[in-house]
């Protein structure tokens, strides 16, 4: 009875025993990956503004990949940075490295990853809208459409400016982000008149500014751009998308049916926001079939998107929907060379 007690006691004991042992490991292993951080400052920047990044608890020497996740979901790469003997790194950057005079408005998620280490840490930062100076009270700028829809010409026409002056236009986005359109030339009467046709824009809000770069004087026309539908069919052909997985960094397989024997189908994609992307050009076969896969990489804005597959010559269209979601970051997938029933060409089209 005795012994039978003393075996009890020390099977709990050795309970005891194992549930701190994992207590402590699991603590250990906590405070390990918590030791990586990242900060981005300023956490509320406006567009333009420059946010640096600062890491800390990587290795030491420790080469660290640095990609940005932008609001769409959208996935670019922005450095390799090493560290300093301390695990850290400190990284002056803009929030658009692409080259845009302003990036878009919304929420950005910076990643770090430790090539070494495997630490991943992240930070995010929220961008608002840049300041721009209001319109000058002596200009007029109007915005004249003949349809206030996609596949439509806008007439801009504004005075007020000075006579024979150089004048700085771009567009604002739905989103925000800025188009630099060129300079013109006011008349000599200070008058200035710009032709802007709209194809498969984003659909939404946006607004032309005119600025004077003589005399600083400002005009800003704001006006609306809705859906519409640019290709008319003649006929109906059937497209088949499907995909595994269906998150970025992956590979969708297209099938068509019932177009022209060998004529040459255009596919394109109707994004999120409604704007319009030429995926690529593939012939059909003998029997008015084709078969061709793309790659969806990780800088493809995530969502529900519409492909059309449009035969040249029958005007046969098909339509699919397809739901793209977020992952897969860099260096996520394996690459594997896909091997097309047919001819396509075009970006990111195999």
């Amino acid at each position: 009875m005795h012994s039978e007690r003393q075996r009890i006691y020390s099977r709990a004991l050795l309970g005891v025993f194992a549930g701190g042992l994992a207590l402590v490991l699991s603590l250990w292993s906590w405070r390990t990956f918590a030791a990586a951080s990242l900060s981005a400052s300023p956490a509320n920047p406006r567009q333009n503004d420059t946010v640096s990044l600062v890491g800390t608890g990587f290795a030491s020497g420790e080469t660290v990949s640095v990609w940005i996740t932008y609001p769409d979901f959208t996935v670019f790469g922005v450095a390799e940075v090493v560290t300093g003997n301390d695990g850290s790194f400190s990284y002056p950057y803009l929030p658009d490295f692409l080259g845009a005079t302003y990036t878009p408005t919304g929420k950005y998620t910076y990643t770090a990853f430790g090539q070494s280490s495997g630490r991943e840490v992240y930070a995010t930062i929220n961008v608002d809208i840049g300041r721009a100076a209001g319109p000058s009270p002596n200009v007029q700028l109007t915005a004249e459409p003949r349809r206030d829809t996609q596949g439509s010409t806008y007439f801009f026409s504004g005075r007020g400016y000075s006579t024979n002056e150089e004048v700085a236009i771009w567009l604002r986005y739905p989103d925000n982000h800025v188009e630099d359109l060129g300079r013109i030339q006011s008349s000599a009467v200070g008058v200035i008149g710009y032709e802007l046709y709209v194809g498969g824009v984003p659909v939404g809000h946006y607004a032309f500014t005119a600025q004077g770069l003589r005399t600083g004087t400002n005009g800003i026309v704001e006006f609306d751009v809705r859906i519409d539908d640019l290709t008319q069919a003649s006929g109906t052909a059937y497209l088949q998308v499907t995909a595994s997985p269906d998150n970025q960094r992956s590979y969708a397989t297209f099938k068509g049916t019932s177009y022209k024997p060998g004529e040459l189908v255009t596919i394109w994609a109707t994004l999120p926001d409604y704007s319009t992307l030429w995926v690529g050009d593939i012939t059909a076969d003998k029997n008015g079939m084709f078969s061709a896969v793309l790659y969806l990489s990780e800088q493809e804005p995530v969502g529900k998107r519409t492909y059309t597959a449009y035969g040249n010559t029958s005007g046969r269209r098909a339509i699919a929907d397809y739901t793209l979601t977020p992952g897969g970051g860099p260096g996520a997938l394996e690459y594997v060379d896909p091997i097309p029933t047919g001819r396509c060409e075009g970006s990111g089209c195999f």
